[in-house]
């Protein structure tokens, strides 16, 4: 696949700030032709909606640094991925942090072809021009999880990864056709009355421990810090009320797996700070009655990425234990 364009006009990289804007301005690019990771690359921004250029880098192991980053400027300007533009005054200060990619309108209308699927009636700039930098921010730091279980399962010969498309197609046939499958319906106990919420996960995945002959499930939450741990009232969004609603879904009735046709899962959340997860680990005791629970495993960003193996990684449980997700 080729794309004709005319060479782009040279920049001019002594004025630094004129540099600065044309990372968010498309230049006239030559033609490309698509390759077999030019291909990867596209699929893995659309999974994960938003990834940094170093997500990619990881998750493209063998690519030479300086070659994938050209590639993804060629991409980019050839509208196959965006740059959204929340990231234009974070760059004012600091503009040696890597970009940030999201699927562009051509690199959509590719994976529809080749995927034989109807193209959906999305302007992908549109939507990238007007996602939020929180928003945006927080899909990143579910990006960090996922693309970590990603680059360990495929260093591994003994695990494999369960994504939330596997997950889904093996979902009872209720729950695929509904509004939205992710969304889990729970009833919780504040104050002694009972209320109707739902928790959304912000990924859902497995591994297949292969020859341990386990499955394992899991929920993510990524905690930027930005809603309160503890509210009055359980109408308000919490993260003490994402607990009540994991419990109520979990346990030996494992609603919430049901409903996905899976079997018991676990809450994983990364946060932002040690101090904000044990506010946490305290949610979680009050709602246990301060028995506290290993169905929740915390972590902070910063030990996730300092990680090598995100396997081997020593979480914090709701008990207060260390503990690790491989058998």
């Amino acid at each position: 696949m080729t794309t004709s364009a005319s060479v782009p006009a040279k920049r001019d990289l002594s004025r630094q700030d004129t540099s600065r804007r044309a990372r968010f301005r498309r230049d006239d690019p030559p033609p490309i032709r698509l390759t077999a990771d030019d291909v990867n690359v596209i699929r893995h921004v659309a999974e994960h909606r938003f990834l940094r250029s170093t997500h990619l880098l990881r998750l493209l192991q063998g690519r030479s640094s300086k070659k994938l980053l050209e590639r993804l400027g060629a991409l980019y300007h050839n509208s196959y991925l965006d740059r959204p533009r929340a990231q234009l005054d974070y760059y004012a200060t600091a503009g040696s942090s890597p970009l940030v990619y999201a699927i562009g309108n051509r690199g959509a209308a590719l994976l529809a072809e080749l995927d034989g699927a109807p193209r959906a009636k999305v302007d992908w700039t549109d939507k990238n021009r007007t996602a939020g930098r929180l928003f945006i921010q927080h899909t990143l730091l579910t990006a960090d999880l996922a693309v970590a279980f990603e680059i360990a399962c495929h260093r591994r010969g003994d695990v494999q990864l369960i994504g939330p498309d596997d997950i889904l197609a093996a979902a009872p046939e209720t729950t695929r056709k509904a509004q939205n499958p992710w969304a889990l319906p729970a009833r919780i106990i504040h104050d002694g009355t009972m209320h109707e919420v739902r928790v959304i996960p912000d990924h859902v995945f497995g591994l297949d421990f292969t020859q341990a002959r386990k499955r394992s499930y899991f929920f993510v939450e990524a905690d930027r810090a930005t809603m309160p741990v503890m509210r009055s009232h359980p109408r308000q969004t919490s993260f003490h009320q994402k607990i009540l609603a994991y419990l109520a879904g979990g346990g030996s009735g494992n609603a919430h797996g049901k409903r996905l046709g899976i079997g018991n899962f676990r809450v994983l959340t990364v946060t932002t700070s040690r101090e904000r997860m044990r506010t946490m680990i305290e949610a979680v005791k009050l709602a246990t009655r301060g028995n506290g629970s290993n169905q929740f495993l915390f972590t902070d960003r910063a030990s996730l990425l300092a990680c090598f193996d995100v396997l081997d990684l020593e979480w914090t449980s709701g008990k207060g234990e260390r503990v690790q997700l491989a058998p």
